[in-house]
């Protein structure tokens, strides 16, 4: 009978926003365009499987062509075998200082609720030995901490956006590990222009993007 043990179950859950903001800054929209299915695998060690992969965002409702862009990239994710967990955006009232006033702008809720949820539920149903954090957010600093105390055997990575790292260092210091997401993993994981699912068309880089890629205007 082999001794061998079975292989560690990875889940990588990815804030959206967090991740999004961070490429953005970068002005290039090949890195708006990412493959988080065959990124994730990228980070497999020996011996571990990619148990599931999560991207948790929120889509806006004031620009069509933003919304459109952003649900078409969601199809290209769930194409290639991404989980989305979808959150929203509400109204909140925040003091302008520029008016002098409080103004009520849009804000995203529930994602951060939703990542520790998430988590949680996966050790509570033994279906992730390492769990790696695509963020730069300090509100999981709690999750992290419960979870070591909860369920010490399960290893937690994060891996911060490119030029996050000052952001996540609250976050970095109770982890198990860091693996920084450098930009050339980001190059080295892209989706094609055109992503296929048995065999029809099921989402395409937005014009937009292969405007600016190819030089146009």
């Amino acid at each position: 009978m082999s001794t061998d043990e079975p292989p560690k179950k990875v889940c990588v859950y990815i804030d959206g926003f967090n991740l999004y903001h961070a490429v953005a800054e970068m002005n290039d929209p090949r890195l708006k365009w990412l493959n988080f299915r065959s990124l994730a695998e990228s980070f497999l060690k020996p011996k571990e499987i990619l148990e599931d992969v999560y991207f948790f965002t929120a889509v806006l409702t004031w620009d069509r062509e933003k919304q459109k862009r952003h649900r078409n990239f969601m199809a290209a994710q769930e194409a290639v075998g991404v989980t989305i967990v979808e959150s929203n955006f509400r109204k909140t009232p925040k003091f302008c200082h520029v008016m002098n006033q409080h103004c009520k702008r849009f804000e995203e809720k529930q994602t951060d609720v939703a990542i520790a949820t998430t988590l949680m539920a996966d050790a509570i149903r033994r279906r992730v030995n390492r769990a790696i954090l695509v963020t730069a957010d300090s509100d999981q600093v709690p999750l992290v901490k419960w979870l070591h105390q909860l369920f010490p055997e399960i290893h937690v990575t994060l891996s911060a956006p490119p030029g996050r790292g000052q952001m996540a260092r609250e976050l970095g210091n109770v982890v198990d590990d860091r693996v920084p997401l450098k930009p050339g993993r980001l190059y080295a994981h892209q989706l094609p222009r055109t992503v296929l699912k048995n065999g029809a068309t099921v989402a395409r880089m937005p014009a937009l993007y292969q405007q600016q890629i190819d030089g146009g205007a």
